[in-house]
């Protein structure tokens, strides 16, 4: 049985002194990161991202470890009745705007387009009946 991810709720922004700014900017300039975030549309172990990206498993663990401390990825647990959890991972953002000013760099990542509650709703194969 799968589970979504769980998603935040709302915009997230951070400035300069946060140190997750230095860590998202960091994660967008790598190739492996950027194509994590590119297969993760649907929720995926670290094994399925690894495949997906063609990377190797060592590599998409430190990968996905880094993107999960930004805002750009969600860890989310998927659910095996015989106890074989599994952490699972999503994109947090579909929307990213940085914003450029007196106090310097600010980047805030937005995931409202992703509730998971509408999305359960705009599925076809559920019904209320």
């Amino acid at each position: 049985m799968k589970r979504n991810a769980l998603q935040a709720t709302g915009p997230t922004t951070v400035t300069e002194g946060d140190e997750t700014l230095d860590d998202t900017f960091d994660a967008l300039a790598d190739p492996d990161c950027r194509a994590i975030l590119g297969a993760a549309d649907t929720a995926m172990t670290t094994s399925e991202l690894a495949d997906a990206c063609d990377i190797a498993l060592s590599t998409a663990y430190r990968k996905v470890e880094r993107l999960s401390e930004t805002p750009l990825l969600v860890e989310g647990v998927r659910f095996d009745p015989d106890g074989d959890h599994a952490a699972e991972y999503t994109r947090g953002a579909t929307d990213a705007a940085i914003e450029l000013g007196d106090d310097g760099v600010t980047l805030t990542v937005d995931d409202s387009a992703s509730d998971p509650v509408s999305a359960a709703f705009d599925t076809t194969s559920v019904s209320a009946d």
